[in-house]
């Protein structure tokens, strides 16, 4: 008998945790890896669906897929719509800017300066704590995460408030962007994987098999 299909939604533009080859048609990633590995214990065999961070709650609800994972920070917000893993890893906000403009946007109060354009995309975290911390410097929102990366690279943005997992990895692969005292986040945010409502058994199943690779 074929094995049941799990299906989970990833948005496959948060590296190193999950990305899209366009060239293989294949998803990767730290988190990609995790979920198949559970889902070849459990003998299910994986379909990735992609979502974005401004649809993945709504796709999560409208069943798109069963789980969603991915650099998914847990928020009071998505614990109340959804099921919620125990922790995957422990990840906080920190600034990502151009090389050798470290010390210029030092702080929150550094970067929050009129002459300061910070981008970000839309949904996910980076949003909401850039529109709450910031109420001087310029917010420049684009439609998706890889973008905001460019927008650094070329110019055309200062700052980007990013969780220091992905900073650190921008800064080993793009040559000219670091982040700003990345082992001193802004923040200390849990990332997990989210889970249906009606899905308590696979969200046990899960924190069981985590539980015990992790020892």
């Amino acid at each position: 008998m074929a094995n049941e299909i799990l299906k989970v939604g990833t948005t496959g533009d948060y590296p190193p945790v999950s990305w899209f080859d366009p060239v293989t048609g294949q998803y990767g990633g730290q988190d990609i890896d995790l979920v198949r590995d559970f889902a070849a214990a459990e003998g299910f065999d994986v379909t990735f669906v992609k979502t974005t961070w401004a649809t993945l709650m709504d796709d999560l609800l409208a069943g798109k897929f069963q789980m969603a994972a991915g650099g998914i920070a847990k928020t009071a917000e998505r614990a109340k719509l959804a099921l919620v893993s125990d922790p995957i890893a422990t990840t906080g906000k920190v600034a990502l800017v151009r090389c050798g403009e470290e010390a210029k946007y030092g702080s929150l109060a550094a970067i929050d300066q009129a002459s300061t354009r910070v981008i970000e995309n839309r949904g996910g975290t980076n949003q909401p704590f850039a529109l709450a911390e910031i109420k001087e410097a310029v917010i420049i929102l684009v439609p998706h995460n890889a973008l905001a990366f460019d927008y650094l690279e070329n110019d055309r943005a200062d700052v980007m408030f990013t969780d220091s997992i992905e900073g650190v990895y921008h800064q080993e692969q793009r040559e000219g962007l670091c982040a700003v005292n990345p082992d001193k986040p802004f923040t200390h945010v849990e990332k997990v994987f989210l889970f249906r409502k009606d899905e308590g058994a696979l969200r046990d199943a899960f924190n069981a098999w985590f539980a015990a690779r992790s020892k």
